[in-house]
């Protein structure tokens, strides 16, 4: 059975990662790690190895619970913390702004100054960077999928190129907060990039042809008094017709009956 260590593994981790996050890899020494930690240098290289394993550690576990996270804040199903994917998908980003904003000082995410500190460099940092960035975009292209399904997201919209342009937009705000812009800028910005969005159409309704209005009742009905006017037409004029005709062969008036 082996010694058990006199130490609290995450405790220490903790503190060597805002160790870094403060100072960056190059400006830590080990003599720092030793009066952050309160661990004596054989302790640290016996736990975690030198200081760049140490380094590329605690830069491993961020990412992975940075991914975490995104993953719980934009999956759907009974444990979404909001019903719509673009509900969930704005509350993510402004809440992301709001953090980056609301830190004093500024350190910004720890896996944005990594990447920039040592990833053209370092190339385990610079694998680890790019896996986190990898998952986290695609993270959000589910959340542009899932959207899609409810109808929310027009069809057409390409989700892997636009998860990586919110992921940018992302990176961006976390840039932009270390200059002290206010956290209301911010974030409008990330509210604007969701509204930008292309949504889908709402169905159309079906149009029903009209309907051709009905004749009136007199062009289709004939009652008896229309009836005789159109035996006289017929005969050639009235009933007094006849009249007339032995008026003219007798010489006298006509009689009426």
């Amino acid at each position: 059975m082996g010694r058990r260590r006199g130490f609290d593994e995450a405790v220490v981790l903790n503190v060597v990662r805002d160790q870094f996050w403060t100072t960056g890899f190059a400006g830590t020494s080990t003599y720092d790690l030793m009066e952050a930690t309160g661990l004596g240098k054989g302790s640290i290289y016996k736990a975690f190895g030198n200081k760049h394993d140490l380094y590329v550690r605690v830069f491993s576990d961020y990412c992975r619970d940075l991914v975490a996270q995104a993953r719980e804040q934009l999956q759907g199903g009974p444990k979404a913390v909001l019903p719509s994917p673009m509900a969930r998908l704005e509350h993510y980003l402004v809440s992301l702004a709001s953090a980056f904003a609301g830190e004093s000082p500024h350190r910004g995410c720890f896996l944005t100054k990594v990447t920039a500190d040592r990833a053209g460099e370092d190339e385990e940092v610079a694998q680890t960077a790019r896996r986190a960035f990898d998952d986290l975009a695609d993270i959000l292209a589910g959340a542009i999928r899932d959207a899609q399904d409810a109808g929310e997201v027009a069809d057409h919209v390409d989700s892997s190129a636009l998860g990586y342009l919110l992921l940018s937009v992302i990176r961006g705000i976390d840039s932009i907060a270390k200059a002290d812009v206010d956290a209301a800028t911010l974030e409008q910005a990330a509210r604007s990039v969701v509204a930008l969005i292309p949504r889908a159409e709402p169905p159309r309704a079906e149009v029903c042809p009209p309907l051709k209005p009905a004749r009136p009742a007199s062009a289709t009905a004939r009652g008896p008094g229309q009836r005789e006017l159109e035996v006289r037409d017929e005969r050639g004029g009235d009933m007094g017709g006849d009249d007339e005709l032995e008026a003219d062969q007798s010489g006298a008036a006509p009689r009426r009956t």
